[in-house]
């Protein structure tokens, strides 16, 4: 915990004055560029190793998961935040996949049952309103043996520093204007609300800007 607080307390200054120079959606971009270049990219690229067919992305921002996609896919990809879709735009056009862009929320999905092979998540789950909403709309378009893959920060398993994490949590979300947790259990919420874990990696992406999060890299299936 101490190395991630100093990693955290080292890069604070240039990260506020970075945002007061950036609107929100190039802020945003730029951070997580950063974090690919610290080793993000590795896991963005071995999530989606071994797609096929029709495949739904929840919470895709500016569409930095886009350029790992196999061509052979056909890709829905859904965003809240007008703003980022724009950023996104440029990335589905580069793209070898087949990308539709649609602006709207994972808690209310434009699309008809049974509908995709797979669905993904990338640093998504930490900031919606309600994960068993939007798990419950994953349920509803996911094939039966369909396969949601996800790439998530999470509370600590440790008990001294899951309460450090729950105790910042509303600093950094002021800090963060997304609504993103520091703090959620996503393993176990994905259990609670009807997904069985089948793999899962954990790993820590230190880059300036963005906090030393416990990272997850799962995938899972409906039980």
């Amino acid at each position: 915990m101490l190395k991630e607080m100093l990693h955290f307390l080292r890069h604070a200054p240039a990260t506020l004055a970075l945002s007061r120079r950036l609107p929100h959606p190039q802020l945003y971009d730029t951070l997580m560029l950063r974090g690919d270049e610290r080793g993000m990219s590795f896991w963005r690229a071995s999530l989606l190793e071994n797609l096929h067919g029709d495949v739904l992305e929840i919470g895709c921002g500016t569409g930095l998961m886009f350029p790992y996609y196999p061509d052979e896919i056909c890709l829905a990809a859904v965003e809240l935040v007008p703003e980022f879709l724009e950023i996104a735009k440029s990335r589905a056009r580069k793209s070898d996949a087949r990308i539709s862009l649609f602006h709207g929320d994972g808690a209310h999905l434009p699309f008809s049952e049974n509908r995709f092979d797979f669905v993904i998540f990338g640093l998504v789950l930490c900031s919606v309103g309600s994960v068993t909403r939007v798990l419950s709309e994953v349920k509803r378009v996911l094939r039966p043996q369909g396969e949601i893959r996800l790439i998530e920060h999470v509370r600590s398993a440790q008990p001294f520093h899951g309460a450090v994490m729950d105790a910042l949590n509303p600093v950094w979300k002021l800090l963060n204007h997304q609504n993103c947790h520091m703090n959620r259990r996503t393993e176990s919420l994905l259990d609670e609300n009807g997904f069985q874990i089948t793999e899962i990696k954990s790993f820590k992406i230190f880059s300036p800007g963005i906090p030393a999060f416990p990272m997850r890299w799962m995938r899972a299936m409906m039980k």
